[in-house]
């Protein structure tokens, strides 16, 4: 997986934070939260892992700064 994350620029390679992750009949489904704050649904299988979902982060909350 070579993609950024569009809101902040973290490498979606380097997950900053499994939320949780589930086995299904493909693969894996992982909920990974950015730095920024935004949340992502990954599909892991075979042939690697694809976004299937991107979230906006809250801009209430307070975050990190990635600065990729």
């Amino acid at each position: 997986m070579t993609t950024v994350c569009p809101h902040c620029g973290w490498p979606d390679d380097q997950p900053f934070h499994v939320v949780s992750r589930h086995g299904t009949g493909t693969g894996l489904t992982a909920w990974i939260r950015c730095a920024c704050g935004s949340v992502q649904v990954r599909e892991i299988g075979p042939g690697g892992a694809r976004i299937l979902w991107r979230g906006r982060p809250d801009p209430d909350a307070p975050r990190e700064r990635c600065g990729a």
